[in-house]
């Protein structure tokens, strides 16, 4: 019953995923544990606890900002125009990468993207280059970005943090977290589906 209760609050929960849990059950059916456990195992891995695994690969981000700030109309490098106008978008190839199976929490992991002002606003940081590099940690439900180890003693610059929402298996939506305007000035609104390779 427990099951059951847990099942029918995470479906109303996750009401805005695109996620596919297959063919609804009709009512006098009978559901093996097997089917039941796989919806329930669909569910649990859109609405739990995120971990590193989830996010390693590739992904094709697009950051929208709204039609007050122009920074990603196409005039300046972006997509230009979404939504009728309301917002602008700008795309970029953002991967995520591991050189070990340790939490990122213990053993930061790698970060890239291949576009400038996808994830950050930021241009330059102390004589380095665009903010498009370094490692990352997630806490709970939070992705943490760092620059690469600047100098010999490994000194990391802070750029922001985004809270993650899995959409799907397949699709992620990443909003700034509260007072995360540090050195990379995160954009607040990024959605980015998994390359399937």
């Amino acid at each position: 019953m427990k099951k059951i209760f847990l099942l029918t609050l995470l479906i109303s929960s996750i009401s805005y995923a695109d996620l596919d849990i297959g063919e609804d059950f009709e009512a006098g059916d009978l559901v093996t544990a097997a089917a039941f456990n796989d919806k329930f195992n669909s569910l649990s891995g859109v609405v739990g606890e995120i971990v590193d695994a989830d996010l390693i690969g590739n992904w094709q981000c697009t950051s929208y900002k709204d039609n007050q700030d122009l920074s990603h109309t196409s005039e300046n490098g972006g997509n230009g125009q979404v939504g009728n106008g309301y917002f602008y978008s700008n795309s970029g190839l953002l991967s995520l990468s591991q050189n070990d199976d340790e939490k990122s929490l213990n053993t930061p992991k790698l970060w890239s993207i291949d576009r400038d002002d996808v994830l950050f606003d930021g241009e330059f940081v102390e004589n380095q280059a665009f903010l498009n590099q370094g490692t990352y940690i997630l806490l709970g439900n939070t992705l943490n970005f760092y620059s690469s180890p600047s100098n010999a003693t490994g000194d990391l610059n802070y750029y922001g943090a985004f809270n993650i929402k899995m959409l799907s298996e397949i699709k992620i939506y990443l909003t700034t977290t509260p007072g995360s305007v540090y050195l990379g000035f995160p954009n607040p609104n990024v959605i980015c589906d998994k390359v399937q390779t």
